[in-house]
């Protein structure tokens, strides 16, 4: 939006010049009226000449970055920008990637043939993501609009203040914090096979319960960040009335009618879409105050409660970070919002596609059921589980690992240089858009073979049976759910362990499958994959654990 006015009142700038010089140097030239109506003509000449050069002529003619490899064809205006709100998000990505030789950069056109790069080889990727990670910003355009949920936390913020932050987030998430959260995140996974079962008629059906799981995913998950980030059980498991779980059930629930106030939000300023008279406007509006509200509130009071019970050291994320000291209440609030929405949406939605793919391959289910259950205690024994008992099933792992692979919960995210930067030999001018593309990478042909969109756990167990981290490929970019280097997801860990927990106890419990046509789940959230219309699974209970 900055850009904009400021190129406004550039060329506003060069029409009032413009028209001095016509009126002392060629008045004959002057039209009929006043010096104003001069001035507005020389404006909207300049707009359609500056609009033509940009959209018609620089794009094809002078961009630097013409001649890189790229999909043919494309509207005059419009470029391939219409296929980035494709579903699912990213697949024709995929397509081009798999498709058209490179030497490790794409270029198609956008909106108005703006230039879009995808960077899609090893080289590339590292270049983007480690080494010149500062290079590439998100756009403020898209960060304005996540703002509103995610708050001005980690994921949103740039430059030195994100490596603030994230130097003084990170003793939060190191792997020893995480392994000591394994016994709470089994007992939650119980609790959800137990609220899953239903009363004795509705379990009357021998095929089974049908059930929106995904819904359950997400109030599973709320639970966890609430205890692990917040120290605040929502128990939204038996609560789903809590005001904020309902809320962010309401924000993230990927509607036709939230699509596109999302999309309308990313091609035009936000100003103009908050002047239409649209009651998801006022939603959006409501539930961003109701949730700041909160998490300042949240703030507020553990600080006072350290405070008051001075040498009581909780151990939750947001405890640690208020006896750090090293942030004011405002910034941990933004915090406490990256948390709750980031902290719970990867996992939640991760658990659900597992959950599909597995109906989609009962073997595979089968066989990590009876792994699961030789060597884990039954939810119902109240006993608990430590991280090694976990994290040595190598179908479990295997299993999480591919699902991952194969379903990132962001399938594209943006980046902006800020400054002209090279990028594969070619030098991109500041403010070309960088497209990271985990739903391509990670099917990519290049790293993963032919095979690369086939769901196959094996990949990630090794000749000896031992589960390794890699899926067979040579390189760490092949698989960018979480990205890598100094921007990559910070809570990645805490996933991991938590999906695996959850998967372990529903599919240790439950026998599923899919109870709607196959057609009927595919990825369509707001930015995530987050299946459209939920994930519909009919589920029984399997005796003897």
């Amino acid at each position: 939006m900055a850009k904009l006015r400021d190129l406004l009142v550039y060329i506003l700038a060069v029409s009032a010049v413009e028209g001095y010089g016509v009126i002392h140097f060629a008045p004959q030239l002057r039209p009929a009226g006043g010096l104003g109506r001069l001035g507005f003509r020389l404006f909207l000449i300049n707009v359609a000449l500056l609009a033509t050069y940009r959209w018609l002529i620089y794009p094809f003619f002078l961009s630097p970055l013409r001649k890189l490899p790229g999909p043919k064809g494309g509207n005059l205006f419009l470029g391939h920008g219409m296929l980035q709100f494709s579903k699912p998000p990213g697949d024709h990505l995929r397509k081009w990637v798999n498709s058209i030789p490179n030497d490790g950069l794409l270029r198609f056109r956008g909106f108005f043939n703006q230039d879009i790069l995808i960077p899609t080889t090893h080289e590339t990727l590292k270049q983007v993501l480690s080494d010149h990670t500062y290079d590439y910003v998100k756009p403020s355009q898209f960060v304005t609009l996540l703002r509103r949920i995610l708050g001005d936390g980690l994921i949103l913020v740039e430059g030195n203040v994100h490596k603030f932050q994230r130097k003084h987030l990170l003793p939060s998430f190191q792997l020893k914090v995480i392994k000591d959260l394994y016994p709470m995140f089994w007992s939650k996974s119980c609790a959800l096979t137990t609220m899953l079962a239903p009363s004795e008629k509705e379990n009357a059906d021998p095929r089974g319960f049908e059930v929106e799981f995904g819904e359950w995913c997400m109030r599973a998950t709320l639970d966890i960040i609430g205890i692990a980030g917040l120290g605040r059980d929502f128990n939204s498991l038996k609560n789903p009335d809590d005001e904020i779980v309902a809320q962010y059930a309401e924000v993230l629930e990927p509607s036709q009618e939230k699509l596109t106030w999302f999309a309308l939000n990313i091609v035009f300023p936000q100003w103009i879409i908050g002047l239409i008279p649209w009651s998801i406007n006022t939603k959006i509006n409501a539930i961003q105050k109701n949730l700041y509200n909160f998490a300042l509130g949240m703030v507020k009071e553990r600080r006072q409660k350290q405070a008051a019970e001075k040498g009581n050291k909780d151990a939750d994320i947001l405890s640690l970070l208020v006896e750090s000291n090293d942030f004011t209440d405002q910034e941990l609030a933004h915090q406490v919002l990256t948390m709750m929405a980031a902290g719970h949406e990867t996992t939640s939605s991760a658990l659900s596609w597992t959950t599909y793919l597995l109906s989609k391959y009962p073997d595979i289910q089968r066989k990590c059921r009876e792994e699961v259950r030789a060597a884990l205690p039954s939810p119902d024994s109240g006993k608990t589980i430590n991280a090694a008992q976990i994290d040595s099933l190598p179908i479990l792992n295997a299993i999480c690992n591919e699902t991952t692979r194969l379903y990132p919960t962001v399938p594209v995210t943006i980046r902006e240089t800020i400054r002209p930067t090279e990028l594969a030999g070619n030098i991109l001018p500041t403010g070309t858009t960088v497209l990271l593309v985990p739903w391509a990478i990670n099917r990519s042909h290049h790293f993963w073979g032919e095979d690369a969109a086939d769901f196959k756990p094996e990949r990630w167990i090794n000749e000896d049976g031992t589960p390794n981290n890699t899926g067979g490929s040579s390189s760490n970019y092949a698989q960018l759910t979480f990205l890598h280097g100094p921007r990559s997801c910070i809570g990645q860990g805490f996933a991991k362990s938590e999906l695996k927990c959850l998967l372990a106890a529903i599919v240790g419990r439950y026998e599923f499958e899919l109870s709607k046509e196959g057609d009927t789940y595919f990825p369509a959230g707001l930015v995530t994959t987050k299946p459209q219309g939920g994930m519909w699974l009919r589920m029984k209970r399997i005796e003897g654990w």
